[in-house]
């Protein structure tokens, strides 16, 4: 071979070993692009089910049934009775919901009772024209009558008594008065009953005070937005925080907490966009049950530290980063954010031989085996847990460590094997639950309240 050719050769290969490498950064970039559209895909499904899908985490019968955003079903044909060999006959069963006897005399034994007796004035026979006398009296219905509320002015007289003697004796005259109920506040004419009534409608019905100024103006007492709100600062001041002290002292004393947040928008802070409301609960077996909401400027975990202080016990919490380094408590993970993950990375035309579908399956098991345990004292559920529990505990993280998988599913995994070190946690007392629900409960009613107040100023705007 001559010296050109060799050359030619040497070239030809340089050229080649130079296309299969770009060939080779060529499919390592088309993988990377296939994995980023494949989690765009699963972000895109997944934010149309939260806009329009159930909210609830529920298992139906089938996983393959038939659903809104399934687009193949809209694009097979049409089948009509032509294309069909035989006809077939579904029977349906309706089954009926046997009522519970005695349910309505139960929800009215509570209600006062009025009783209406309904009579003829003058009732004569219409053959023989005499009066007809009466032989029986029947109960023929029983209704629910509701009474508005209304406002009353009550008048508070005071009597003064003076010694009658004494003042004809020419002595110094003793006096004596009644004496008189005090208000809640100085300075107003509102009751106890009248401003507990505002608080319940703020807090528990979510009405703010702006809404409320139209409420007692239909009642016949008009009250400004602003009494309403001093009102509540006010007995806050004097009367609850007393006794917010001692239900925390209390609180801290437990062996098993809760605890959770959520945004929280305060109006008159115009230096934050949003701050956090954390909520600290006493446990499920806990005697007393106790839930102290407190407000804090951020989401940091310097706001739990602080209400804690040198609490030593057992705080369930989610996977957040903010519950992190508390100092000499031994944390819980819940199991509930955990199935949440793998319920969230299920595909849209998800089988039962989904990875995650599984995933979530395990965790329903666990649930339920946790569950039959509920009745058993404190020592036999520490017992029965550590036979039967942790076996399935072990075996589930097992499975999540085998496993290998990109986009949320992998999120669901990483998460899981995040918070194995305090699943694991749970065995160690029989007081002690699976999840971080209680909390979440509690919370749930304020996150509510502050959606509602949100949709009621976009829709008056």
């Amino acid at each position: 071979m001559s010296i050109k050719s060799e050359k030619q050769f040497e070239m030809i290969i340089e050229k080649l070993n130079q296309l299969l490498e770009e060939n080779k950064q060529l499919k390592t970039l088309i993988a990377q692009k296939d994995d980023e559209l494949s989690l765009l895909k699963e972000q895109n499904e997944f934010l149309i089910q939260k806009l329009y899908g159930s909210k609830k985490e529920t298992l139906k019968g089938d996983p393959n049934q038939g659903n809104l955003f399934n687009d193949s079903l809209f694009s097979e044909p049409e089948q009509t009775g032509d294309q069909s060999d035989e006809d077939k006959v579904i029977i349906t069963k309706v089954v009926r919901r046997k009522k519970r006897k005695g349910l309505k005399d139960q929800q009215l034994s509570s209600l006062p009772t009025v009783d209406h007796i309904h009579e003829i004035e003058s009732c004569a026979c219409p053959t023989c024209k005499e009066a007809m006398k009466e032989v029986s009296t029947q109960l023929i219905r029983q209704e629910v009558k509701f009474i508005p509320a209304r406002v009353e002015n009550h008048r508070h007289f005071q009597k003064t008594y003076a010694c009658a003697n004494c003042e004809k004796s020419g002595t110094r005259t003793p006096f004596a008065k009644a004496e008189i109920p005090r208000l809640p506040l100085n300075n107003t004419a509102a009751s106890a009953s009248l401003i507990a009534e505002t608080m319940y409608q703020k807090f528990e019905q979510k009405v703010p005070a702006y809404r409320q100024e139209s409420y007692w103006k239909l009642l016949g007492y008009p009250i400004p937005r602003h009494n309403i709100t001093n009102w509540h600062i006010k007995t806050s001041q004097y009367y609850f925080e007393d006794l917010v002290a001692e239900m925390r002292q209390e609180l801290l004393n437990q062996k098993v907490l809760h605890a959770d947040e959520t945004t929280f928008k305060v109006l008159n802070d115009k230096e934050r966009q949003k701050s956090y409301m954390w909520l600290f609960s006493t446990g499920k077996y806990s005697d007393r049950a106790i839930h102290i909401f407190r407000l804090g400027p951020s989401r940091s975990g310097s706001v739990p530290r602080d209400f804690l202080e040198d609490y030593t016990g057992y705080l369930h919490s989610d996977g957040f980063s903010g519950y992190n380094n508390l100092p000499g408590m031994t944390m819980i993970a819940c199991l509930a954010h955990i199935r949440r993950k793998f319920y969230e990375a299920r595909p849209k035309n998800y089988s039962s031989k989904s990875i995650a579908h599984k995933g979530v399956t395990l965790c329903n098991e666990l649930f339920a085996l946790d569950k039959s345990l509920k009745n058993l004292s404190v020592k036999d559920r520490y017992n029965q847990r550590i036979e039967i529990l942790k076996p399935k505990l072990e075996e589930f993280f097992d499975w999540c460590e085998s496993l290998t998988a990109h986009g949320k599913l992998r999120t669901a995994i990483t998460y899981a094997m995040n918070q194995k070190e305090r699943m694991m946690n749970v065995l160690e007392d029989g007081r002690l639950v699976l999840s971080n629900n209680l909390a979440e409960r509690g919370i749930k009613s304020l996150v509510m309240g502050r959606n509602y107040v949100l949709k009621l100023v976009m829709c008056s705007n």
